[in-house]
């Protein structure tokens, strides 16, 4: 079964990113700091980047205590549903003996992209990622981890970015790593 993940990213300034991280210390929110290394890897017979819709991307999240592996799929909004990814992720243990089998694939490693993630969850309904992306600046990340009450979670991602004036103008339906490559940042493939 697919993973389907159902968020909203947005562009935001240092200073809400700022009043952000002040409001949750206020509210002594506990926030799960991580440091991530994403390298993405795209096909020579299929580039995942330099297209007008760049809708897939495979990477390798390096994380202190674990790499993993993801491939994401973007299905645009529809009348009936809101934007969401498919999303499969798998732990590996030896990334180098992994690129070895990707670059026999003809699968190339395209970039890597740093950023500082803050994570909480909020209300037990959504999860709240402040992002500082090397490069690309300050996002906020909102993503509903329990579709049993989608409405309320709606509610909730907009009473959340409405306290702290984040609008849909900064709304951001790039990826990091469409962002990033488009930049400058990446290698063609």
């Amino acid at each position: 079964m697919k993973n389907i993940e159902i968020e909203r990213k947005y562009k935001i300034t240092e200073t809400i990113y700022n009043d952000i991280l002040n409001f949750l210390s206020k509210n002594n929110v506990e926030m799960k700091i991580e440091k991530q290394n994403d390298i993405y890897f795209s096909p020579l017979h299929f580039p995942f980047f330099g297209g007008e819709i760049d809708n897939e991307c495979l990477r390798i999240r390096v994380l202190d205590n674990k790499n993993i592996l993801s491939y994401k799929k973007f299905i645009p909004a529809t009348n009936d549903s809101e934007a969401h990814c498919i999303e499969d992720e798998v732990e590996i243990n030896d990334i180098d003996k992994f690129k070895t089998i990707l670059k026999d694939l003809r699968i190339e490693e395209a970039f890597t992209l740093k950023k500082e993630r803050r994570k909480i969850i909020y209300k037990d309904i959504i999860e709240i990622a402040l992002d500082k992306v090397d490069n690309l600046g300050f996002f906020i990340e909102l993503e509903i981890i329990s579709t049993d009450n989608l409405d309320k979670a709606l509610d909730i991602m907009n009473e959340f970015t409405n306290k702290f004036g984040i609008t849909n103008d900064m709304r951001n339906f790039d990826g990091y790593s469409y962002l990033l490559y488009n930049k400058g940042q990446g290698k063609l493939n």
